[in-house]
C-alpha cells in the first residue's frame, strides 16, 4: 500500500528531473559565433529578432516565439481580408477608356500579388505555429540560432503586402476622371509614407538599435545607423549576449576571464557581496551580474583593493561601455561602498 500511495509522487519527480534535463541546451558549434555577432551588431539585410529570443529563459521561449509569429499570421490574415474581395473582382479593363487600361490592368495584377502573397503567409505561419506548439525549448533554441535568414520572408512579405496596399490606394483614385484628386493622393499617400517611415527608422534607430541593423534596410536604407545607434547597439548585444549565457548550457572551455577550476569560488564570493550590496535586486539579475563579472575576471579581493586606491575607476569599470552586465549609477555607488568595508 505505501509503495502504490508514493509510487506516483517517484514518477512525477522523475518526470520533472527529464523536463529540466531537456531544458538545458547544448551549445551549437558556432553558438561562439553567434555571440559574437549579437555583441558586434553589424548593418546588413537580416532578421535580428530570433537571436534576441536566446535570451529568454526556457519556460518562455515557446510563448515568445509563437507571440511573434502569430503577429505576422494576424496581421497578413487582416490585409488578406481586406484585399481578397478586391481582387476576386478585377476591374473591367474593356470598360475603361484606352488611356487608363495599363493603370486597370496593374491595379488587377497588383491586388492579385497581394492576395496570393497574404494567403501563403497566413497559411504557411499557421503551420509554423502548429510546429512551434510541439517544440521543447531544447530544440526551439537552435532553431532561433540559425533561423534569421530562413523565416525572414514572412517577416518581409507583410512590409510588401502594405507597399502593394498604398500603391492600390494610389492607382484607385487614377482609374476615375479627377485628375486633381489623383495628383493630390498621390502627393499626400507618399508624403505620409515617406514621413512615416523616416520616423519609424530614427525611432528604432535609438530605441531598438539591434533591430533597425537588420530592419533599416527597408525603412531608411541605414540613414540612422551613425555612431550613437552603432554604440547603442554593441552595449545591449553585450547584454543579450551574456543573459543568452547565463541560462543557457555554457561548457567549460567557452568560459572566459577566470580559471574554471576558480570560477565557481569566484561567482560565489561576488553573489554575496552584490546580496549585501544590492538587498532589494532579483536573484536572478544577481545570478547573472555576479556570472559576467566573473567572465570579466573582476574579483572580490582585487575589486576591494582597487576602490580603496581609487574608487572613481571602480565605478568607470563597473559602468563601462564594454561590460557584459548593467549596474544603474546607484548600484554601483552602493557595490563600492561594499567594497570599501571588505575586510581584505
Amino acid at each position: 500500500m505505501i509503495d502504490s500511495i508514493h509510487q506516483p509522487e517517484t514518477v512525477g519527480h522523475d518526470s520533472e528531473r527529464e523536463n529540466s534535463l531537456q531544458a538545458k541546451i547544448s551549445i551549437p558549434e558556432d553558438f561562439e559565433k553567434i555571440l559574437c555577432d549579437l555583441r558586434n551588431p553589424k548593418f546588413y539585410l537580416h532578421n535580428p529578432t530570433f537571436k534576441q529570443l536566446l535570451r529568454v529563459p526556457a519556460e518562455y521561449v515557446v510563448d515568445r516565439t509563437m507571440a511573434m509569429y502569430s503577429n505576422v499570421n494576424l496581421m497578413a490574415a487582416l490585409i488578406l481580408s481586406g484585399v481578397t474581395s478586391v481582387s476576386l473582382t478585377p476591374v473591367d479593363v474593356s470598360s475603361i477608356s484606352a488611356d487608363k487600361r495599363t493603370l486597370a490592368n496593374c491595379f488587377n495584377l497588383l491586388a492579385e500579388l497581394c492576395m496570393t502573397i497574404n494567403a501563403l503567409n497566413v497559411m504557411f505561419t499557421t503551420y509554423i505555429l502548429l510546429a512551434i506548439a510541439a517544440e521543447m525549448p531544447s530544440t526551439l533554441y537552435g532553431i532561433l540560432s540559425k533561423s534569421e535568414g530562413l523565416t525572414m520572408i514572412y517577416f518581409v512579405s507583410t512590409f510588401l503586402s502594405c507597399v502593394l496596399l498604398v500603391a492600390l490606394g494610389v492607382l484607385a483614385q487614377w482609374l476615375r476622371d479627377d485628375a486633381w484628386a489623383a495628383w493630390t493622393a498621390t502627393i499626400a499617400t507618399g508624403a505620409i509614407f515617406l514621413t512615416t517611415v523616416l520616423h519609424f527608422g530614427y525611432t528604432m534607430s535609438v530605441l531598438m538599435p539591434i533591430q533597425y541593423s537588420g530592419w533599416g534596410m527597408f525603412s531608411t536604407l541605414g540613414l540612422f545607423w551613425g555612431k550613437e545607434a552603432k554604440a547603442e547597439a554593441a552595449r545591449q548585444g553585450r547584454i543579450i549576449a551574456s543573459e543568452a549565457e547565463s541560462h543557457l548550457h555554457v561548457k567549460k572551455d567557452h568560459r572566459e576571464g577566470v580559471r574554471d577550476e576558480k570560477l565557481d569560488e569566484v561567482v560565489a564570493d561576488l553573489t554575496k557581496l552584490l546580496h549585501r550590496a544590492l538587498p532589494e535586486a532579483a536573484e536572478e539579475r544577481i545570478s547573472h551580474i555576479s556570472q559576467q563579472m566573473a567572465n570579466e575576471g573582476l574579483v572580490v579581493v582585487v575589486l576591494a583593493n582597487a576602490a580603496r586606491k581609487d574608487a572613481k575607476l571602480i565605478y568607470q569599470v563597473l559602468g563601462g561601455d564594454d561590460v557584459n552586465f548593467e549596474l544603474r549609477r546607484g548600484e554601483r555607488l552602493a557595490v563600492i561602498n561594499e567594497l570599501l568595508e571588505q575586510d581584505i
